[in-house]
């Protein structure tokens, strides 16, 4: 059940001082993967079956990556559109994502995987998908690409999003950091590929403090400014809520002015979270939030809005 938004308390807005750092950290696809996992795995323990189909979805992402790492050739579609100096990522069209083959075979190795493990209807659904064409399949991720959320079958996205993102997250990392540029801390879309984030996450270990979002899509961080609204910039009007005592590991930060949300996974109190994995076992808190009128700042690629 839902509790009441007054039963949530507000925490302290205290923000420590932080010395500069990398506007940008690139993924370690492998090792990011493995923790995912085994997070996830984790989870389902008291939060149900989907989770670990989620596990294995992920685990399938790994095995991909491992056995099909995409090369230079592969990756330039992706890399003409990522932000890179003073440019914002471009967008990628529908006739790109026709013409790049690599994430549609991945899809279908997903799909190949998977449907054994979901429902007889699921199931058949990612079946007739397998059997789309190079332009159906992209129009189904241009849905995504614009939001079109409703426009995809649940089912089918996750796996398609999954796909996406092994494609994008390698190029992205063929590119390297020392050729980007972050343009604007706290933008509330990723500098690599411009997806909305999956959330916030504040760091641990010689991190400690900052505040990272973490992208939907190619799994780069980027740093922003605590105390800040990453939709609009306002920093007279927010605040920080959870069900729990002020010292949660999962926080919402609202901003007043621009009626936004995002959900900060404090890893400096709980080091093993994942943005991704951890997103889906509070979504009660999403729930008070919006029954309030604010809307979130970010997706979650497992569990696309409705």
């Amino acid at each position: 059940m839902t509790l009441p938004f007054s039963d949530i308390a507000p925490l302290d807005k205290s923000v420590p001082g932080v010395q500069p750092i990398e506007a940008l950290i690139l993924p370690r696809l492998p090792v990011l993967y493995a923790k995912r996992a085994a997070r996830l795995r984790m989870l389902a323990e008291h939060n149900g079956a989907y989770l670990e189909f989620l596990a294995s979805l992920v685990e399938a992402q790994k095995f991909w990556l491992e056995q099909h790492p995409i090369t230079p050739e592969q990756a330039m579609p992706v890399t003409a559109l990522m932000g890179v100096g003073a440019l914002a990522p471009v967008k990628p069209t529908q006739q790109l994502l026709a013409t790049t083959p690599y994430w549609h075979t991945a899809f279908k190795h997903f799909v190949h995987i998977l449907a054994p493990l979901v429902s007889e209807p699921v199931a058949s659904k990612l079946e007739a998908a397998v059997h789309d064409t190079p332009e159906q399949l992209a129009t189904k991720a241009a849905a995504l690409f614009n939001q079109d959320y409703a426009a995809v079958d649940a089912g089918v996205a996750v796996l398609l999003w999954s796909a996406l993102s092994v494609y994008w997250a390698q190029a992205v990392a063929l590119v390297g950091v020392q050729k980007h540029t972050a343009q604007a801390h706290n933008e509330a879309s990723c500098p690599c590929c411009g997806a909305p984030p999956i959330g916030g996450l504040v760091l641990t270990g010689d991190r400690e403090g900052l505040r990272y979002l973490q992208c939907s899509l190619c799994e780069t961080r980027w740093h922003a400014v605590r105390a800040a609204c990453v939709v609009c910039h306002a920093t007279q009007h927010i605040d920080y809520w959870t069900f729990e005592k002020t010292d949660a590991p999962i926080q919402i930060e609202t901003c007043g002015d621009c009626h936004s949300y995002l959900k900060i996974f404090r890893q400096d109190r709980d080091p093993q979270q994942d943005a991704l994995a951890d997103d889906l076992v509070s979504q009660t808190l999403d729930e008070a939030l919006e029954a309030q009128g604010f809307a979130r700042a970010g997706i979650n690629p497992f569990s696309f809005p409705s």
